[in-house]
């Protein structure tokens, strides 16, 4: 399991995470501000065993627009835990 890249990074107004995992899971892809809390679900139930890619448009699940700042993109799936810095830049 890997998030293998963000792009563009930093970006403006949307980024393509690029994650993987090696077989069938539940898996949960979210973004989170530097303090922790839940910004915006990506993903979050069964994805096959492969590469996959989710997009995220710079807003919240609320549908608003965010800050410019860091934020980390964490894949949560198999029971294990990865995340990966991205930058908003407007």
């Amino acid at each position: 399991m890997a998030i293998e890249s963000v792009r563009p990074n930093p970006f403006n107004p949307t980024a393509t995470v690029a994650y993987s995992v090696a077989e069938p899971a539940r898996a949960r892809l979210g973004v989170y501000d530097v303090s922790g809390r839940l910004v915006a679900t990506l993903v979050d139930g069964d994805v096959g065993a492969g590469a996959h890619e989710a997009v995220w448009d710079g807003r919240s699940d609320r549908g608003e627009a965010v800050a410019s700042g860091v934020y980390f993109c964490r894949l949560e799936a198999l029971g294990e835990d990865r995340a990966l810095k991205m930058v908003l830049m407007k």
